[in-house]
């Protein structure tokens, strides 16, 4: 598999001289449909369930705009990974607020999520460098955490959302903010933090959907820290089975096999930008199967 750098746009797989375009929301519809297929016996499914679902399919509604054409540069067709500062810290934030906007406990995950990902994920996913220092981003990040604390404080004085922002959730909050770490942040609470599993889950639903959309061919992976029913983590190990199939082990989800597609479009190597997005156009899009197994 070969990756495209530049700007950033897209997912973008490169093989037999053809690109594989996937926009970045429909990798998270992609990540969505894998959450409304989690069970909840052995891996956690914590309440309330359904924003933890909005905030898989949505996490990336911010890309829409920005993803609605191919780009090149330099050196080649651009993917996704390095997008300018400030036109990721914008379409972000405009996620952000789309995903709150539909539900506010999502809007508080879609929050964690962005500020993570330029905090090494608060300490899960060691591959995604840690940014703060960064002064493209540090004001990003302090402005989402802000964010996510007066939402907080919203929802545990709101009808709907009270039982599940306690004094315990926002101390856990406070601590992932001063810490940088779910680990420390959890270990500095009483009990569970439903708000930390949940972020979690989300990490590994968008690690998951991310491995496959932009996997070729699909090399073994292990996905860690992903939150069990018990209380505890374990790590997701993904092997391949055959084509666009894998064995997810131990299996998370509600039945076995499970199958699930995203949306994308292929086109010829071309090396003109604008014949690309007239190609890209003219390409149906059709959506790739992916089958998970036990």
């Amino acid at each position: 598999m070969t990756l495209g750098r530049g700007d950033g746009t897209m997912i973008v797989t490169e093989a037999a001289d053809r690109y594989r375009f996937v926009t970045q929301p429909d990798h998270a519809a992609l990540s969505g449909q894998l959450a409304a297929r989690w069970r909840g016996e052995t891996f956690a499914r914590p309440d309330p369930w359904h924003a933890t679902c909005i905030a898989a399919t949505h996490h990336d509604a911010g890309w829409e705009e920005y993803d609605m054409a191919p780009r090149i540069g330099e050196d080649g067709v651009i993917d996704f990974i390095n997008v300018p500062a400030e036109s990721w810290t914008t379409f972000y934030g405009d996620g952000v607020t789309a995903v709150a906007a539909i539900d506010r406990y999502a809007g508080l995950l879609a929050s964690m999520h962005a500020a993570g990902l330029r905090r090494s994920a608060y300490g899960t996913r060691p591959g995604i460098p840690d940014r703060t220092d960064d002064s493209r981003f540090a004001e990003f990040v302090a402005e989402q955490e802000t964010f996510q604390e007066r939402v907080a404080e919203e929802l545990a004085d709101a009808e709907r959302y009270g039982e599940y922002i306690d004094e315990n959730e926002q101390d856990f909050l406070t601590a992932l903010h001063e810490t940088g770490s779910i680990a420390e942040a959890t270990d500095s609470i009483s009990g569970r933090s439903r708000l930390g599993e949940s972020y979690l889950l989300l990490q590994a639903f968008d690690t998951l959907s991310l491995f496959l959309c932009r996997s070729v061919s699909i090399d073994p992976t292990s996905i860690e820290s992903v939150p069990t029913g018990e209380g505890q983590t374990a790590d997701l190990d993904v092997s391949p089975v055959g084509p666009g199939t894998v064995r997810v082990e131990p299996y998370p989800f509600e039945s076995a096999p499970l199958s699930v597609s995203a949306d994308t479009r292929v086109v010829p190597a071309i090396e003109s930008e604008a014949d690309l997005v007239e190609a890209y156009y003219e390409t149906e899009r059709r959506p790739v199967e992916f089958v998970l197994c036990e």
